[in-house]
């Protein structure tokens, strides 16, 4: 083969890998801009967070593609600043005021799509969606971090469950979030119930702190002085069953006694005395005058008389008359001195 010849072999060799590689390159490209072969319609959308979003990203529904995104910006809007979205649609597909955008994982690369949730009752169609009511991207370090304190309290178990839900979640799979979210929620609800209880203590001891207003020692005076009786009752405990057993025995007779007596709940006290006495004053010199008639009764199997009472060796003093107008007949005996 000639020298001439072996070149345009050679040539014809390299222009046949430059087509080669040219086609691969437009297949790649094609398959990076994933272009929708139906008519759209342009739509704008604003996010609080895009990450991961970029131009070609798509537009899906139920993991079925139907749009693609054409331009991410960051905009300034009522004092602060929101990534605006412009994305195509197809033509079968329209946006609506209640229409659910949210920025979702795509794969494990962090890549990420819009998920546009079609509502079962379409509102009023619009062109654009605020961020108040678009969902924006998911940040996974973020819920790792706050969730530091609880997973430190997770068995190992619990621990491999919780990463393959996350797992689940990063694939693109948004359903990997509920049981994730379920698992800690049991946690942050122990947690807030604890949380509650040591504040409502907290409110309680306030409130007491309150009330007591210096008045601390009054306080632990009166706490000492109510334990001196309880701690005399608890040695005494085993006397209330005696009083439990005897006490009716004792207490129905006396009872009958003072129904007897006419003492009933239904008696008026105060009409009573009124029909007894004239007067208050008359009440009062009657009760002055019970002592001395108590102490004339000579009931030997209920009173005794102290010993040397009614002995005095020089006999008994004779007491003027005042004085025994002062002492009303009580029973009380003055020895004559040496």
């Amino acid at each position: 083969m000639s020298p001439r010849t072996r070149t345009l072999v050679t040539l014809g060799k390299l222009a046949v890998a430059v087509v080669v590689a040219i086609a691969l390159f437009a297949v790649v490209l094609s398959a990076i801009k994933n272009p929708i072969d139906v008519e759209t319609n342009t739509y704008t959308a604003e996010f609080t967070d895009a990450s991961g979003l970029h131009e070609n990203g798509d537009i899906r529904t139920k993991g079925v593609r139907i749009g693609k995104i054409t331009s991410i910006e960051l905009v300034r809007k009522l004092g602060r600043s929101v990534a605006r979205v412009e994305f195509s649609l197809d033509r079968a597909y329209q946006l609506h005021d209640n229409t659910v955008l949210a920025v979702k994982y795509q794969n494990l690369t962090g890549v990420r799509y819009i998920d546009l949730t079609v509502p079962k009752q379409p509102g009023k169609p619009v062109h654009s969606l605020s961020a108040d009511v678009t969902k924006p991207s998911f940040d996974i370090t973020q819920l790792f971090n706050g969730l530091q304190p609880v997973l430190s309290t997770m068995s190992t178990d619990e621990i491999n469950l919780f990463m393959d839900n996350a797992l689940t979640l990063l694939q693109g799979d948004g359903t990997g979030l509920t049981p994730m979210l379920d698992q800690t929620q049991r946690l942050a609800d122990l947690a807030r119930d604890r949380e509650q209880v040591i504040a409502t203590l907290v409110a309680n001891m306030s409130r007491i702190a309150d009330s007591m207003g210096g008045r601390s020692p009054q306080v632990i005076e009166f706490l000492r002085s109510l334990s001196f009786p309880i701690a005399k009752a608890m040695t005494v405990l085993h006397e209330f069953p005696k009083t439990a057993a005897f006490g009716p025995e004792f207490l129905t007779p006396v009872h009958r006694l003072i129904t007897q007596l006419g003492l009933t709940r239904d008696l008026d006290i105060e009409q009573l005395v009124q029909g007894a006495f004239a007067s208050v004053a008359d009440a009062a010199d009657a009760l002055r005058l019970l002592p001395p008639a108590l102490a004339g009764l000579r009931l030997p199997q209920l009173s005794t008389p102290a010993a040397g009472a009614l002995a005095c060796s020089n006999g008994a003093a004779e007491l003027p008359a005042e004085v025994e107008v002062l002492l009303n007949g009580s029973e009380v005996v003055l020895c004559a001195p040496h």
